[in-house]
């Protein structure tokens, strides 16, 4: 009965032999696998990872900056803030300043100093003028003119104010004399008043040219309003004082100075006109003729 049971009894003492015996070799097994798995991990230049940790890094230092330091580009301000650097002028403004005149009176233009010379324009009262040169005598200004901008003049100094840096101004030597040519000096001489209908204004032409004078025409414009002016054509030149005929003149020969006049239909005092007037060489307005304006208040 023992021998039975005995053999009973060795059939499972070698199956837990059996699987100790497999648990130690798995157990050893198991101690020599790697500890992790294998990566792939694809060749990256040194040069790459160097640039990429000094970013990092440069990264690291601008966001730990000190508070109040500029974090922008040298001269360059934070945004939200303005720059106070200040360009500096390459030259003074001043510099740049033309020298003006400022007229007083109507004032002839003309290609040399002195009436013997042509006129080329007229520039009014009130009207300005940029100055290029002085005569060395100081009593004409070289101007640019208005009406022309390429061109040039003399002005007579007498009535024109200067402005501007025109010390600075060039000296030229005055031109020699010019043979005198279609010329007359035109001056406001007075308000004669109402007479024969119409309200007049008298002025003064002295002919400084070389051609005699023998027709005229005036007309105006008033620039306030209100005197309705009317044309006045004559074969004659008349002297009037108030109303009554002083004496008269058929023409005017070189170096004569005579009167014409301007009418209105009610009284001009007071108001600011421009009186244009016409001379001509022959009556009727025929021959040659020139024409000057003057603006004033009568």
């Amino acid at each position: 009965m023992r021998q039975k049971e005995n053999s009973r009894r060795n059939p499972r003492r070698l199956q837990s032999l059996i699987c100790s015996i497999a648990l130690l070799v798995l157990i050893s097994l198991a101690c020599n696998l790697p500890s992790t798995l294998p990566i792939n991990t694809p060749d990256v230049p040194g040069s790459y990872v160097e640039t990429s940790v000094a970013e990092t890094l440069a990264a690291v230092e601008v966001q730990q900056l000190p508070e109040g330091t500029a974090s922008g580009l040298e001269g360059t301000p934070p945004p939200g803030e303005t720059s106070s650097q200040t360009l500096t002028p390459t030259s003074d403004p001043s510099a740049d300043a033309l020298a003006r005149i400022h007229l007083s009176e109507n004032t002839n233009c003309r290609t040399g100093q002195g009436t013997s010379f042509e006129r080329l324009i007229i520039l009014l009262k009130g009207e300005e003028a940029e100055v290029v040169g002085v005569d060395t005598t100081g009593n004409y200004w070289y101007i640019r003119r208005p009406d022309q901008p390429s061109g040039f003049c003399w002005l007579w100094a007498e009535y024109a104010t200067p402005t501007g840096p025109y010390q600075f101004l060039p000296v030229y030597t005055p031109i020699p004399t010019a043979t005198p040519g279609f010329e007359f000096e035109l001056t406001y001489h007075s308000n004669i008043g109402f007479c024969g209908g119409f309200y007049v204004t008298q002025y003064r032409i002295n002919n400084t040219g070389s051609f005699t004078l023998e027709s005229w025409k005036t007309t105006s414009i008033d620039h306030t309003g209100g005197s309705d002016p009317l044309p006045n054509i004559q074969d004659k030149f008349y002297d009037k004082t108030g109303c009554a005929l002083v004496g008269e003149k058929s023409k005017l020969t070189p170096g004569e100075a005579y009167f014409v006049s301007a009418m209105f239909t009610n009284n001009p005092t007071g108001h600011d006109i421009t009186v244009t007037v016409q001379i001509c060489t022959e009556d009727g307005l025929g021959g040659e003729c020139i024409a000057q304006k003057i603006r004033h208040t009568p």
